[in-house]
């Protein structure tokens, strides 16, 4: 069953990054989820930043297995949290949430500017009736409409969240995260807020430029758009100017050693060009 046409043209990244992800998908929802996507359409552009970047797709593993991990932390207080997947695109990150955190979670509000027709459909094959998955077609930076859509989904401000902001960062300049992180604040700090961020060339070790400077290229060449980048001073500042409070942050070489105790792919900071912050908001 094909269902990419239409939504690559959309949005063609996030399926080049879900493919990547594929040995994740092997049992369960989710591998029934991915048997009924067609990755036919971005296979080449797939094969091109494998062969300037060897470890792309090592490096999305590890980001979508991390957000797990901080999802492990973080739904285990007991008291049922919502979460919030921003930008969810095709990642069936949901349906594991849903597999091995039910009773953990009240609600799980998927937002996105397209795609979630489509996705809505393969869910409803999947999930048991009533889901407690919601799909809100929104983009996440047009902050005047998407509180009032959350809310129509039963999101709840007054309830704690996790918000899920998993490859976006990069598509999208700092004061339209600003302004989109501000829909989360919160009086007490109740949410917190999990993302990955790319660094930019001052942090990446000298020997890997040369495959830095390329594959941000064909990234900047596929999306025809900016990818940015941001240090971990910078990301701070933004977090504080959100009046929110960093919960940890990993580099590549961090989360590899907690993943798997022990590296065997990135020894330097900077190495694999990205790292993952959680912060209280």
């Amino acid at each position: 069953m094909e269902l990419l046409d239409q939504k690559l043209k959309v949005a063609p990244t996030a399926a080049v990054v879900l493919l990547q992800a594929r040995p994740l998908y092997t049992s369960g929802l989710t591998a029934q989820y991915f048997s009924m996507l067609d990755f036919g359409d971005v296979q080449e552009i797939s094969g091109e930043i494998g062969k300037i970047f060897k470890d792309f797709t090592e490096i999305v593993i590890y980001r979508k297995k991390f957000v797990r991990h901080l999802l492990d932390q973080y739904l285990q207080d007991g008291v049922p949290v919502q979460v919030c997947i921003m930008g969810a695109g095709l990642d069936p990150l949901s349906l594991w949430l849903q597999e091995n955190y039910r009773a953990a979670i009240s609600g799980i509000y998927e937002v996105d500017s397209s795609h979630l027709d489509l996705k809505s459909s393969l869910y409803n094959r999947l999930l048991p009736d009533p889901s407690i998955v919601h799909f809100i077609q929104a983009d996440i930076t047009d902050t005047l409409h998407l509180l009032d859509k959350l809310r129509d989904a039963g999101y709840s401000p007054d309830k704690p969240t996790i918000i899920v902001f998993e490859g976006l960062i990069h598509y999208i300049p700092d004061e339209l995260f600003l302004n989109t992180m501000q829909v989360f604040r919160t009086p007490n700090k109740t949410n917190v807020v999990v993302m990955d961020y790319m660094l930019p060339e001052d942090y990446i070790p000298e020997h890997t430029l040369p495959m830095y400077g390329a594959v941000k290229a064909k990234i900047e060449a596929f999306i025809d758009g900016k990818f940015y980048t941001y240090s971990r001073p910078q990301v701070f500042r933004l977090i504080s100017v959100l009046r929110g409070d960093v919960a940890g942050v990993d580099s590549l070489q961090d989360i590899e050693f907690k993943l798997n105790g022990r590296n065997e792919l990135f020894y330097e900071e900077g190495e694999g060009f990205m790292e993952m912050v959680s912060f209280y908001l």
